[in-house]
């Protein structure tokens, strides 16, 4: 309300002061009106009686009537005004108005006919105009303050005989608001609309409370089918192995830490042989069961923090965090070729399959997940042509 009020007045004091500067235009143009045969006719004295007269007004500092090249025909100065050289800007075709604080600088050309003769300067003071417009304003605050302090006492009166439950069923909604404790109950003590209105809030607040519990459950099976839904995004349905969107986010996990970290990491990138051979001859059953075998054979030979994969196909992937050298890690390549190369019974008929291996390491064969998974994948190749059913370290070299 304050800055309202302040708004307001200042507001107004610029109405006020602009319906000054109008009057003292219509003044001036009548007065431009009344000089300019004077000035035609270069009669400086009567019109330094004019200008007497328009300066004989308290407001009235300064008036002068000048030619068009600037110089002052006729001046009027009252002896506490002292004019300043920036008073004497060049002769304006148009009426300008120039505010410096309580003062207020005019001019005003003066026109024949449609030419131009020179122009009038007014300076008013605004002091007078300014303690009439506070007087005013303080006036308007005196009578806002009675009415404020009336309606404050009557409100006040009304807030404890009429509002009190209102208030107490506000305490209670910031109660529940705070606590979020929906089973809280207001006391119906009247039998009007504010009885009604309690009554209606703890109805209210017991269709909260159910919709919180009935939420409350949806919200656990809603989580505990996220749950399994983000567990099946990640894993292949068929061997229930992780699957290509887990190895890549193990994969940005391993060659972030590996740059600020000396640990060693090991990816292996795992092709069957001669598995279309299987799918061909015995059967898509058949080549499914012996993926199923292969994964849960590597399964049973690595560590519970490795991660093995299903790429999809007959492609797989170990990933061996932390690792304490590579000779360990190329051992266990030999084993899992070892293991795969027993035979794989599948209805009483061994499959003919072997593996070959590509193996590569982070941080020095690369460091980003893409060019590692490239980099084991390389050396998988090397190993089929290496003659395939063996495993194959990845080497630049070689590669390139």
């Amino acid at each position: 309300m304050l800055l309202v009020f302040t708004l307001t007045t200042i507001l107004l004091w610029f109405v006020v002061r602009d319906r000054q500067a109008e009057t003292a235009e219509i003044n001036l143009a009548q007065l431009a009106h009344n000089v300019v045969p004077m000035l035609v006719f270069n009669d400086a004295d009567t019109a330094t009686k004019e200008l007497s007269l328009v300066g004989n007004q308290k407001e009235v500092l300064f008036i002068s009537l000048r030619k068009t090249n600037g110089e002052v025909f006729s001046e009027y100065t009252e002896p506490s005004f002292i004019p300043s050289a920036e008073l004497y800007q060049q002769v304006g075709l148009q009426p300008q108005r120039v505010y410096e604080g309580v003062r207020m600088r005019l001019y005003y050309p003066v026109a024949i006919k449609g030419k131009t003769e020179g122009d009038l300067i007014m300076v008013l003071d605004l002091t007078g105009m300014l303690y009439w417009f506070l007087r005013l304003v303080l006036m308007l605050a005196l009578l806002i303050t009675v009415l404020f302090t009336i309606s404050a006492f009557m409100l006040s009166r009304v807030q404890r005989g009429a509002l009190t439950p209102l208030l107490s069923l506000s305490k209670l909604a910031q109660r529940v608001s705070k606590e979020h404790n929906f089973q809280l109950r207001a006391n119906v003590i009247r039998d009007d609309e504010i009885g009604i209105l309690t009554r209606s809030f703890n109805e209210l607040l017991k269709r909260v409370d159910i919709s919180q519990a009935e939420l409350r459950q949806q919200l656990e099976q809603e989580q505990l089918q996220g749950q399994q839904l983000k567990q099946m995004v990640r894993t292949d349905p068929l061997t229930k192995l992780p699957n290509r969107v887990a190895l890549n986010q193990k994969l940005k996990e391993i060659t972030i830490e590996s740059k600020f970290s000396n640990s060693i990491n090991c990816l292996m990138f795992i092709d069957l042989d001669n598995f279309k051979y299987v799918n061909d001859n015995f059967g898509h059953d058949a080549g499914d069961d012996t993926l199923i075998e292969v994964g849960q054979r590597i399964s049973a030979i690595i560590r519970s923090d490795d991660l093995l994969c299903r790429l999809g196909g007959d492609e797989f992937a170990l990933l061996l965090p932390n690792i304490d050298s590579t000779e360990n890690a190329e051992r266990l390549a030999a084993r899992i070729v070892s293991s795969i190369n027993r035979p794989i019974v599948i209805k009483d008929t061994i499959m003919p399959i072997g593996i070959s291996i590509g193996v590569a390491y982070t941080p020095s064969d690369a460091s980003s997940p893409m060019d590692l998974l490239n980099c084991a994948d390389d050396a998988m190749y090397a190993a089929k042509r290496a003659g395939k059913n063996n495993f194959q370290v990845y080497s630049k070299q070689a590669s390139a």
